[in-house]
């Protein structure tokens, strides 16, 4: 997503990880029915561990944003045309398996494959609309000054957690899905990376720590608010202080690792396939049907036994497939842009 002529192995495997944070988000929130006033009645222990494996993966999408913001996006149009082919190829690929499974096509699937329904791939259009406003944010983080760069931070921050957050006031700021709350994040991890303020400083394990406490708070408190008042839903949102705050410190303890693995860095490169797999309109009602269906008719050791497997194949799978439409989109290149003979 953002062009580096090194790739920091660290960076990349917490790449991976909140891919892996977006899928766990999607297999709890998504294709499990939300932790309910009566579910915590009569099964406290169950709606404890819900709660808490959302309280610590909802930080995926941000932290896949800021990413983007730590090292800043280069604007460059091949990238885009890349990256617009990649959810092309993905969405026929979908489209193609969906009709296998069901022998038929869901309604206008040509404008399912550019994203011209309104569900289709949120997180997609969203970036896209950040790629093509970055020159805007990056010249701004060159120009402005520490303080100038902290006070319109805080300023929109503050803007956002009231209108968007705490009392829902807009539909464009609502719960952290626009572009906005992404430019939010991208200049947040920039102003973090380029000024490294006091508290960017800690150990590893601090951040770490951090990390963790504000998830576990989350999750105390949700249980609570939920069980007791019927509340909580705000503590998940993408644009909530206690979110950020838990994606920030994720991205601080990644960015003080030493790791060096062609591995990884061969493996994040097609991160966004998982995505596009697994989220796509409507082959991704399937990951949420199987992952329901063994919710409701397995016991709870039985279910983690299915449900991790799954994750992993799709993973896996959806990267391994990514591969074959690299080979492709680099033969295309060949073909159409052939280099000079000297």
């Amino acid at each position: 997503m953002t062009e580096r002529k090194t790739r920091d192995s660290n960076m990349e495997l917490l790449r991976l990880v909140a891919m892996l944070l977006v899928m766990t988000v999607h297999a709890s929130y998504r294709a499990l029915p939300p932790p309910t006033q009566e579910g915590i009645a009569n099964d406290p222990v169950s709606m404890f561990l819900q709660i808490a494996v959302e309280s610590f993966s909802v930080v995926g999408v941000n932290v896949f944003v800021m990413l983007s913001g730590w090292y800043g996006i280069r604007l460059r149009w091949s990238r885009l045309i890349e990256l617009l082919f990649q959810v092309a190829f993905f969405a026929i690929l979908c489209m193609g398996v969906y009709y296998a499974l069901t022998g038929g096509l869901p309604p206008s699937p040509y404008l399912s494959i550019l994203m011209l329904h309104e569900g289709d791939y949120w997180f997609v259009k969203t970036y896209l609309a950040l790629y093509l406003l970055s020159p805007v944010l990056n010249a701004f983080v060159q120009t402005a000054t520490q303080r100038q760069m902290a006070i319109t931070l805080v300023s929109l921050f503050a803007f956002q957690w009231v209108y968007g957050w705490l009392f829902e006031a807009t539909t464009w700021l609502r719960a952290g899905y626009s572009l906005p709350s992404f430019a939010c994040l991208y200049l947040l991890a920039r102003y973090l990376n380029v000024y490294r303020p006091p508290f960017t400083r800690w150990r590893p394990r601090t951040d770490l720590c951090a990390y963790l406490a504000v998830c576990l708070t989350v999750t105390l408190a949700y249980f609570f608010l939920k069980r007791h008042f019927n509340l909580g839903g705000l503590l998940w949102f993408y644009n909530s202080p206690t979110t950020i705050a838990a994606s920030t410190f994720l991205l601080l303890f990644f960015s003080k690792l030493t790791l060096h693995s062609r591995v990884v860095n061969w493996l994040a490169i097609s991160a966004l396939a998982v995505y596009l797999t697994h989220s796509h309109t409507p082959l991704g009602q399937y990951y949420d049907f199987y992952i329901r269906q063994w919710h409701a008719t397995l016991p709870r050791l039985d279910f983690i036994l299915h449900v991790v497997p799954f994750i992993l194949a799709v993973f896996f799978g959806s990267i391994f497939i990514d591969k074959v439409r690299l080979a492709v989109w680099n033969q295309l290149t060949r073909l159409t842009c052939p280099r000079k003979k000297h």
